[in-house]
């Protein structure tokens, strides 16, 4: 009897057996799709909060670059202000004011051209070689402004084509005032077009990407890759000046551009001395592209583990019936997975062609250093590190030379002395970064140094750089102080990266720190 009532509880375990089994390889299968489709999701959010991230930090770049050429250009227009102000009294001298335009333009590669119309808009002075004859400028938005508005303040007016050699120039205006405080004239310099044309063709963007820098009104002084028919065009109907620039300087989001109509993922900076708006715009369609082929062999690999598990679980179900060494096999089986899994995770963490972490590792490790210095009351210090004309190198020595040299800068920056607590990480493309828990500002300062020279001392040929015959690095450092700053990965990030800026335009090959 008692035999009888174990072998129906074994038989009883045999029938529902399968049906167990089956039932956990359907839940584990949804589980990997759901999985899978989760963090598909969540890179594609990633790429877009880089690409937003990155179109900030290049609109900031390129405002302060648009304040800075017309911080120039006023300058130079102030010197020949003073100057008709001196000879108000005995009477313009046109010849001298015209060679010291001269002079004053040839300093700066930006100005098309210096010019002194009267009252009247007649040609005084100009720093062209000849005053043209019979020719009136009192028609110019620029000459109407200053007659109506006494302001003693510069005047930045829409693209015009110059009357005395064509090209396409943005119009920045002082008024002249006689000694009652009239008007007696405009200065007037020319910036040409093509000045931040050469500028912005220096960045490496898609074909479809876009940089526009515009007037505080919206209209488009330039816009990277658009014909010059796009110069001119009012965009008061975008987002970006319905809503977004009467709430914050500067910023990002998504959203489809009024100049063409194409979505794409935007920041947006406006310059601080001048109000000009700057917006760098990345194609999301080509931004899915590439995310798409970055991730297809990740879903290549989850479809084989997918077939895998499918696979092993019709095995274990025909065995199932066989032998009590299944328990053993599926144990066997589950670590397998187990362990499968922990590699698929190491190597979502770890860079593919370095070695070093990857961004997602090193976003994760800061925002834990930040937490771990909060609560001890420490300081994390962060260095931001980029090769200098890595595209010049990819020019010239072709991708796959640029691949060995990442390599060997990576390599170079494994072996500098730090401790087992700093992480050194890809950052992206040429760019690099260490995350140094505890280390003050000078230490970060010394092992940033230290970077520099250890790539140099790599020596790898780098002919077509301006710096040297190898390759070099620029380095930025910042450091977090809990009871001076916020708790915030962005604001260390954005402080090195200022850094970095600093050591770029300082001459390149060196380090700097912020502040």
């Amino acid at each position: 009897m008692k035999l009888k009532r174990k072998a129906d509880r074994l038989r009883s375990l045999n029938r529902s057996l399968p049906r167990i089994i089956a039932l956990s390889g359907i839940i584990l299968t949804l589980a990997v799709i759901g999985l899978n489709i989760w963090t598909l999701r969540e890179t594609w959010r990633d790429t877009l909060n880089q690409a937003q991230q990155m179109a900030v930090n290049l609109s900031l770049s390129q405002a302060r670059q648009a304040d800075d050429t017309l911080l120039q250009t006023e300058l130079s227009l102030r010197e020949v202000q003073h100057k008709v102000l001196d000879q108000a009294s005995t009477g313009v001298d046109g010849a001298a004011l015209s060679q010291t335009m001269r002079e004053l333009q040839s300093r700066l590669p930006q100005l098309h051209g210096l010019f002194y119309y009267d009252a009247q808009g007649k040609w005084i002075a100009t720093s062209e070689k000849v005053v043209p004859q019979n020719i009136n400028n009192s028609d110019r938005e620029y000459f109407q402004y200053h007659r109506t508005n006494p302001r003693d303040s510069v005047h930045i007016g829409p693209v015009i084509r110059s009357r005395s050699t064509g090209e396409l120039v943005i119009p920045v205006s002082l008024r002249v005032n006689d000694s009652s405080g009239g008007f007696s004239g405009v200065l007037l310099a020319t910036i040409r077009v093509d000045y931040f044309r050469r500028y912005y063709s220096y960045y490496e963007m898609g074909a479809r990407d876009v940089l526009v820098l515009m007037l505080p009104d919206s209209t488009v002084l330039y816009a990277r890759p658009m014909p010059d028919s796009y110069i001119g065009k009012n965009l008061s109907s975008s987002r970006l000046f319905q809503s977004l620039l009467a709430k914050y300087d500067r910023g990002g989001g998504q959203w489809h551009a009024a100049l063409d109509g194409q979505a794409r993922v935007f920041g947006f900076a406006r310059s601080e001395r001048y109000s000009l708006v700057v917006a760098a715009g990345y194609d999301k369609d080509n931004l899915f592209i590439s995310w798409l082929k970055a991730r297809v062999k990740d879903v290549l690999l989850d479809l084989a583990l997918l077939l895998g598990i499918m696979l092993m679980g019709a095995y274990v179900l025909t065995q199932a019936r066989r032998s009590a060494r299944n328990q053993q096999e599926l144990t066997r089986l589950r670590d397998e997975l187990t362990a499968a899994n922990l590699s698929l995770e190491n190597l979502a963490n770890a860079d593919g062609l370095t070695g070093l972490a990857n961004r997602r590792q090193f976003d994760i490790f800061l925002q834990q250093s930040l937490l771990n210095a909060a609560e001890r009351n420490e300081p994390v210090s962060l260095l931001l590190m980029d090769i200098d004309y890595f595209k010049r190198y990819n020019d010239t020595y072709g991708h796959v030379a640029g691949d060995v040299c990442l390599k060997t800068v990576a390599d170079a920056l494994k072996e500098l002395a730090m401790r087992s607590s700093d992480k050194v990480a890809r950052y992206g493309g040429e760019e690099f970064a260490i995350i140094l828990p505890g280390a003050t500002q000078l230490d970060a300062l010394y092992i940033a140094r230290e970077a520099v020279k250890a790539v140099s001392a790599r020596n790898i040929a780098h002919n077509s750089s301006s710096i040297a015959a190898h390759v070099t690095l620029s380095a930025g450092c910042a450091t977090f102080m809990p009871d001076r700053d916020r708790l915030d990965p962005q604001a260390l990030i954005e402080k090195a990266d200022e850094a970095l800026y600093l050591a770029k335009h300082g001459g390149r090959n060196q380090a700097r720190r912020y502040g």
